[in-house]
Formats: structure tokens, C-alpha cells, sequence
């Protein structure tokens, strides 16, 4: 099941990275982004708006975790999709983002833009989580990056399928309690 998330930044879409981040416009100004949410995964992400903070770029945003298990982390993935449906850069990277059970927290994610992601005026922008990874419980969705590409297409039809592992490196370590015998 998934459910897609619209949210307009102060720039909206007709801006290019570089005016819209901050150099041709003030600095506060930011990029609206589409977030393609994924119900079978435990984290979601509100309001995410790209901007340009010093020399990097920021994604401002909120991160639910819909789950009853501490997250960690997660793995992302945006496109920049140019206006007429053609793939211009896709970024993959991870960020530590501990969120506790049934909560909400607010973050700043670091997605690896350089010089020549620079979109251009009608350029889109989406994202997605790729992996969510919890203290016990590792969430990945297949074929994360075919997904988010039909979405920006327009194709809204494609379920996403998610699979589950045990998180073996990260789970919380058993406490080992001496018996004593009694004489």
C-alpha cells in the first residue's frame, strides 16, 4: 500500500536548485520535494523541503516512525527528474536518524549533491526510503529506484513490496544475571 505525500515549498516546483537553494534568491528560501511514502515501512517523512545551508544542501524535514521499535537509520534515494520525464541525477545515501517508537522527530538530511546535480528551473524533485533500519528489525523495499522512476512518471499504479530481516548487529544485548544457590 503507499500513499504520496505533495508538499509545496516556498520556491515551487518552476525553480532551479541553485535559485531556489539560495544563490539567486535569499538564503531562506527552499525546494519543494514529493515524497513517495511506502505504508508497509515503519518510517515516514513530512514536509521535506531541500535548501541550501552554507555549502551544502539541506533537507529539512520530519521523520515518523510508525512502528513500536526504535529506528536507527535509513537509506534514501531522490531523483531529479527533468520537466519532461527524463532522469537528470539519482542520489543514494544514509542517515543515522534515531527515532523512537510512535513518535516524531525533526531532522536535517544530507543528501551528496555536487556542482553538477544543479537542476534546472522546472527540474522535480522526489524522494524515498529505501531502507529503515531498527534496533531489531532491518525494513528494505524492493526495487526502490524502478518505484520512485515510474512515480515521477506518472505511473502511480506500482505496489511497492517490502521485505523484512532480523537486525543481528544492533539488537540490545541480553543481561546476564549470576544465580546464586542457596545453601
Amino acid at each position: 500500500m503507499l500513499i504520496v505525500s505533495t508538499i509545496s515549498g516556498t520556491a515551487g516546483f518552476g525553480a532551479s536548485v541553485n535559485s531556489a537553494i539560495g544563490q539567486d534568491r535569499p538564503a531562506n528560501r527552499s525546494q519543494s520535494v514529493v515524497f513517495f511514502d511506502v505504508l508497509d515501512l515503519p518510517a515516514r517523512i513530512d514536509e521535506p523541503k531541500l535548501r541550501k545551508n552554507g555549502d551544502r544542501y539541506v533537507v529539512s524535514c520530519a521523520i515518523a516512525n510508525r512502528s513500536n521499535e526504535q529506528l536507527l537509520g535509513l537509506r534514501l534515494v531522490m531523483m531529479i527528474v527533468t520537466s519532461d520525464g527524463k532522469l537528470r541525477t539519482r542520489l543514494n545515501w544514509s542517515e543515522e536518524s534515531a527515532v523512537a517508537p510512535a513518535s516524531i522527530s525533526t531532522f536535517e538530511l544530507h543528501p551528496p549533491f555536487k556542482d553538477k546535480d544543479n537542476g534546472q528551473a522546472a527540474d522535480r524533485f522526489f524522494l524515498a526510503v529505501d531502507e529503515a533500519i531498527g534496533r531489531e528489525t532491518i525494513w528494505r523495499v524492493l526495487d526502490t529506484e524502478k518505484i520512485l522512476r515510474a512515480f515521477s512518471r506518472g505511473q502511480h499504479d506500482v505496489i511497492p513490496r517490502v521485505r523484512t530481516a532480523v537486525n543481528k548487529d544492533d539488537r540490545m544485548p541480553f543481561l546476564a544475571v549470576p544465580l546464586e544457590q542457596e545453601q
